[in-house]
């Protein structure tokens, strides 16, 4: 097996590792990983349209209806009508999204500590955020990054 291959399926692995250390630290406030990403990106951007969330998530490829309707099962954001243009319906957080999002960042914040010590203590963190910034110069994913200022 090349090397290229072996990077790709050891990066793969770390990735979903990562997610389920993560997930397991989201777990007592009832929320994935990747809703807690919808949650704060509605934190800092609501009101938003479906197709303007689906623009600023990383962790979803497509369409986040699923991601969204789970929370508004949850009762953590709702559909509204937006107020320049009655047509359209766009996303508000409900009083406990409200409410969870700062027991998000917490968790987050612990979690994106100890990732940060690891990678600080084995490779230089820096370095390894450079080497993947470069891989992502021109991707989709480069421009949401940008866009939830993120890359810097």
């Amino acid at each position: 097996m090349d090397n290229g291959t072996r990077f790709r399926y050891i990066f793969r692995s770390a990735e979903k590792e990562a997610m389920k250390k993560f997930a397991a630290a989201l777990s007592s406030l009832n929320v994935t990983p990747n809703q807690s990403e919808v949650l704060l990106v509605l934190y800092e951007n609501e009101p938003v349209s479906l197709k303007e969330l689906g623009e600023l998530l990383i962790c979803e490829q497509k369409s986040p209806s699923r991601l969204v309707q789970g929370l508004v099962e949850k009762g953590l954001i709702y559909k509204g009508t937006s107020q320049s243009d009655a047509r359209y319906s766009v996303l508000y957080l409900t009083k406990e999204g409200k409410e969870i999002v700062p027991k998000i960042i917490e968790k987050e914040n612990e979690f994106d500590k100890e990732l940060a010590q690891f990678l600080e203590k084995n490779i230089g963190l820096e370095q390894m955020m450079s080497i993947l910034k470069e891989y992502l110069k021109g991707t989709n994913s480069e421009k949401k990054l940008k866009m939830r200022s993120i890359w810097e």
